[in-house]
């Protein structure tokens, strides 16, 4: 009863902001792609295939299709408690640990030789909840839980192979009952899978319109592994060079989860495979949207981003959330204050990860066009800076925008009450309303 009085004054007090806020939208009608412009900090350029097998980056893995396991996990989403690393924590090995090793080491068939490392200072992971970690309340229940495992390889150490393991984990919801499922949305939420009681309402709205959807709970346990980089002034780009290749691997460790997790939901829901797919991503999952997009274009009809933006290596700069998570660090020799011409030098470390960095969004939103896509945006965002959400609306070729005059937090505190507004839009795009035939996609 209490939890249910909690969760009223929530809905209430949300729907007055956006009541305030309605008047503040304003909805951007698509704009023809020839009109498409450059965007915002960056030169433009252009987009980069996503058929280039080299961009991707290599997993521990004898098949390209098959980059690492899906593991089954018991009980619910109560039982499983989010937990970042602090500072000096490194995961002691537990079974857990060392069972999902050796189901990567399977699909890499090597059952033997190698050595395992686990998550480190700033990674997010799930543990079960028990007497020492308490699990949260929530009326979330997905119907399949499960995580996807992967190893990024390292080399050899005194000729033993050495493995980074990466977890992402995900609940599964089946469509609400008594009307035709309109398909499966794909859902990939902000850093640490936060608000939790928004993206739960948002699942609740979507399950009750009848579509089935793949949550994912939180970016790949590395996604916010803290980790420095010692910036060479006379050698600009190979500071930027090693900047790219850490933010792609993990891009695309989302993209690779994100088309496990779907695959895996093809084999205990056949069916849906037939059915259109949705790509929503928010906030942090707006930014690797792009990407997950990229690796397989075709597996989505639709995509919704919300509060998204490009070029992570200045959002991660410019970010009011960049002291809190702290999860790339910049090693000036001095603070940046204190630097001589500092925005000068950030600004050249920033055009040379522009041009390593293929895996950004600013590259691959072009490859987007031609679907519907939605976009969201807080005119007033600061913790994924609003004229890189703009340069995103540009890459993705100036799509239907829905401007907010608020900020990050206010635009996910009230989105649950826009919710059956994009779910209203995506049956207008894609012929999923309470009519809808449900014919099979070619």
């Amino acid at each position: 009863m209490q939890r249910m009085k909690a969760r009223r004054g929530w809905c209430v007090w949300a729907g007055m902001v956006a009541a305030v806020l309605a008047g503040c939208l304003r909805i951007q009608e698509a704009v023809p792609l020839q009109l498409e412009q450059g965007g915002g900090s960056s030169p433009t350029r252009e987009p980069v295939p996503q058929n280039r097998a080299s961009i991707w980056p290599q997993r521990w893995s004898k098949s390209e299709n098959v980059r690492g396991a899906i593991i089954p996990m018991e009980g619910t989403l109560a039982d499983w408690v989010g937990v970042r690393l602090g500072e000096d924590h490194y995961l002691r090995s537990a079974p857990e640990d060392a069972s999902d090793a050796a189901a990567v080491a399977k699909v890499a068939r090597m059952e033997t030789g190698y050595q395992y490392v686990l998550e480190g200072p700033g990674a997010f992971v799930f543990r079960k909840a028990d007497r020492f970690l308490k699990g949260r309340s929530t009326s979330s229940r997905p119907d399949a839980m499960f995580r996807f495992v992967s190893g990024r390889p390292m080399g050899k150490t005194n000729g033993v192979e050495v493995v980074m393991i990466e977890r992402t984990w995900f609940g599964y919801y089946d469509a609400g009952g008594g009307m035709q499922r309109r398909g499966l949305i794909v859902m990939v939420p902000g850093l640490f899978g936060v608000p939790e009681p928004v993206n739960d309402r948002f699942v609740e709205l979507c399950v009750a319109d009848g579509w089935a959807v793949l949550r994912m709970l939180a970016h790949p346990s590395r996604f916010t592994e803290r980790t420095r980089f010692p910036i060479e002034f006379a050698d600009m780009g190979a500071s930027a060079q090693r900047i790219a290749d850490e933010l792609g691997q993990r891009a695309a460790e989302v993209a690779y989860a994100a088309q496990a997790g779907v695959r895996h939901v093809h084999e205990i829901r056949p069916e849906i495979a037939k059915e259109p797919h949705v790509l929503i991503g928010m906030s942090g999952g707006a930014m690797a949207g792009p990407t997950v997009h990229a690796l397989e274009p075709d597996a989505y009809d639709a995509v919704v981003l919300v509060a998204g933006g490009t070029n992570f290596l200045m959002i991660n700069e410019e970010s009011n959330y960049a002291g809190w998570v702290q999860a790339i660090r910049l090693d000036w020799g001095v603070p940046f204050d204190r630097l001589a011409d500092g925005d000068k030098h950030l600004a050249e470390l920033s055009n040379a990860y522009m041009e390593r960095a293929p895996l950004d969004g600013y590259h691959l939103a072009a490859l987007v066009r031609g679907k519907p896509v939605l976009v969201l945006q807080g005119s007033a965002d600061k913790a994924v800076p609003s004229r890189f959400g703009d340069q995103l609306w540009e890459r993705l070729g100036q799509p239907e925008r829905w401007m907010f005059a608020a900020g990050h937090e206010l635009l996910f505190l009230t989105l649950n009450n826009y919710t059956p507004s994009i779910l209203k839009w995506l049956d207008e795009h894609l012929g999923t309303g309470k009519a809808a035939t449900g014919e099979a996609r070619e």
